[in-house]
């Protein structure tokens, strides 16, 4: 780690606080000294004259669990200022895992996430069984461009206790016990929480992940357990309106009496459907105004889905036929594509599905993007509806056609599948129900870049729309997310605080489409974001980037859960830290006001009132 001095710039604290001229002192990894016109004392400087200087960033919806094998900097988080991520979302972690059960591991997290399966085969170096074992193992990685903490995956704890089984019913009340023992065993090696899904995910051939089997005993006796170690759970429920508003009441009854906050996913601005979003946010507002702490998270970027032909979701809906193709080993795709009956069912599933990932009832928000042979190159940019204009037939048939054309790898990408409308995305990033945090960075290599959420915030939505302040976007990045998942010492700017910090001029930010780079192992390819225009980030103490570009220092640490503390108001409970095995702390270095879960966007009343804004 290094001493720096960060000088000239504006000081966003994390609080929603208004920016003051102020400089920033880091010694031993921490914040030592904040105030205006500091004389150097031997350290680096950082010049921040016309900036300002903030926390570092946190993100709580990422899927780096197997990326720091091969990557630890995780580019190009850094480089939109993410200083602190979590991982192990959506019901998936690396562990606990029996040695027998690692490739269907591997093979359900390479499909769900969209992550190739030459790359995880080469880098897992699956040596543990335990989470306490698989931290151990990240541990020696020797350091990260990010702070790193991790959630353990429902369906892995299902799948330890139950084998088989776990895919196909729900636990036994021994089962239950044994579950929940081990949910114990990893919160008490250094998970951060749990995660699980209730009604999405499935595997390749279609079946619900574990997960989804349980039962509310099932749950009862796992929030039990996070209950009693002050821990927070994050769920997926179901994708359709009804039914995610019944899974997420499900989950309000379960959580509610024993005090565990939940975050959940799911809620994106729909043009065909506007109020849609609105009243699911507004649905967990009340539910918090009842005492329930629950924070559904959204995010700022539009979902344009790149469709994967080797893999992925891109089509589940469509599950009999342009599914099947994709999942097909590369051989039998263009048999398929060509095959009469296919091509029945396939015509006959796109006129009667309504939706899937990619909008095959909207032909001119699928757009081409790449070809394999030159005769095809005018029709790059061209859209699915130009394509079945100029041709004729059954939009089924055109992109078929189109991808025997070109060798079944043609580029096609679902534009606008949600979040399309800026006003209306706006709506739900000012929504105080809402967290901000839904990235998925990680995660879908091949099919969207989910890292730059944080950049598209502060340009769109501050500097460009003024739909936030730029204190307030801080804050929801920072010191919010902090005090509700109990990221102790981070998210804010205050003497002994971490030293995770940003230095930006807003004007100096951009947010550039994501493009493809061949730079992973075995030279398969994702989709990348360029650097976002931060002039400097800084965990504990240490550049991690500047100007751009990776400086190669790993600072970052494992964060383990710290010591529970209380806050000193008497009706909430402070949510536990996380501290670092590397510099981050003890545990038990809380912020004043950090830890408060009832702050969303304000101080909050008991009942979950915004009294003023921050």
């Amino acid at each position: 780690m290094d001493d720096l001095l960060v000088r000239g710039g504006q000081v966003i604290d994390g609080t929603g606080a208004p920016a003051r001229a102020a400089d920033v002192r880091v010694r031993g990894g921490r914040i030592a000294e904040i105030g205006p016109g500091l004389r150097p004392d031997g350290e680096r400087v950082l010049d921040a004259a016309g900036g300002y200087v903030t926390p570092g960033f946190i993100d709580i919806h990422t899927h780096f669990d197997p990326t720091v094998f091969w990557d630890p900097l995780c580019d190009p988080m850094p480089q939109h200022g993410v200083t602190t991520v979590l991982v192990g979302n959506c019901s998936l972690s690396l562990a606990p895992v029996r040695p027998g059960h690692r490739k269907g591991l591997q093979e359900l997290l390479c499909y769900i996430e969209d992550l190739p399966s030459e790359v995880l085969d080469v880098s897992i170096p699956w040596g543990w069984e335990s989470y306490g074992e698989y931290l151990s193992a990240v541990d020696k990685l020797g350091g990260f461009g990010v702070n790193v903490a991790g959630m353990v995956g429902h369906n892995m704890l299902r799948t330890y206790v139950m084998g088989e089984a776990a895919w196909d019913r729900a636990a036994t009340e021994e089962e239950r016990a044994r579950i929940a023992a081990l949910l114990d065993e990893s919160l008490s090696a250094g998970a951060a929480a749990m995660s699980t899904s209730l009604g999405f995910d499935e595997d390749r051939s279609k079946r619900p992940v574990p997960s989804r089997q349980a039962d509310d005993a099932e749950l009862a006796a796992l929030l039990d357990v996070l209950a009693r170690h002050q821990k927070f759970v994050q769920f997926i429920p179901a994708a359709t309106p009804r039914q995610m508003r019944k899974d997420v009441q499900r989950m309000a009854g379960l959580t509610g009496p024993r005090g565990v906050l939940s975050t959940w996913i799911g809620v994106f601005h729909d043009s065909d459907h506007p109020d849609w979003a609105r009243g699911m946010l507004d649905f967990a507002g009340q539910l918090q105004a009842q005492g329930v702490r629950n924070y559904p998270q959204v995010s700022p970027r539009t979902l344009d889905i790149h469709v994967n032909w080797d893999g992925g979701m891109s089509w589940f809906a469509l599950e009999n036929s342009w599914h099947k193709m994709v999942q097909a080993p590369r051989p039998e795709k263009e048999p398929m594509l060509r095959d009469p009956r296919w091509r029945a069912l396939a015509r006959e599933e796109w006129d009667r599905v309504p939706r899937t990932m990619i909008p095959h009832k909207h032909a001119e928000r699928i757009r081409l993007v790449s070809v394999t042979r030159p005769g095809n190159e005018r029709w790059v940019g061209a859209t699915l509806a130009d394509l079945v204009a100029d041709r004729g037939g059954h939009p089924s048939d055109v992109l078929a056609d189109w991808l025997l054309e070109n060798d079944a790898d043609a580029g096609i990408v679902g534009v606008g599948v949600a979040n399309s409308d800026a006003g209306g995305v706006a709506e739900t990033l000012t929504h105080p129900a809402s967290v901000m945090a839904n990235s998925d960075a990680g995660a879908h290599l091949q099919m969207m870049c989910a890292i730059g959420d944080t950049t598209l915030l502060l340009t769109r939505h501050v500097r460009d729309r003024g739909d936030l302040t730029i204190e307030r976007a801080v804050h929801r990045m920072t010191g919010q997310i902090a005090g509700l998942f109990g990221f102790t010492g981070r998210g804010q700017l205050s003497e002994g605080a971490a030293g995770d910090l940003v230095v930006f001029g807003l004007d100096e930010l951009d947010w550039a489409p994501d493009v493809f780079a061949a730079d992973l192992p075995e030279g398969a390819r994702r989709l990348r974001r360029p650097a976002g225009g931060y002039r400097y980030t800084v965990v504990g103490g240490t550049v991690v980037q500047a100007d751009g570009e990776l400086t190669g220092a790993r600072p970052g640490a494992v964060l383990r859960p710290g010591t529970p503390r209380r806050s000193r108001r008497p009706r909430h409970r402070r949510r536990p830290g996380l501290s670092g095995a590397r510099g981050g702390g003890d545990g038990d270095d809380a912020l004043p006001g950090t830890a408060d879960d009832q702050r969303v966007d304000g101080d909050l009343d008991h009942r979950g009132q915004v009294l003023h804004e921050g």
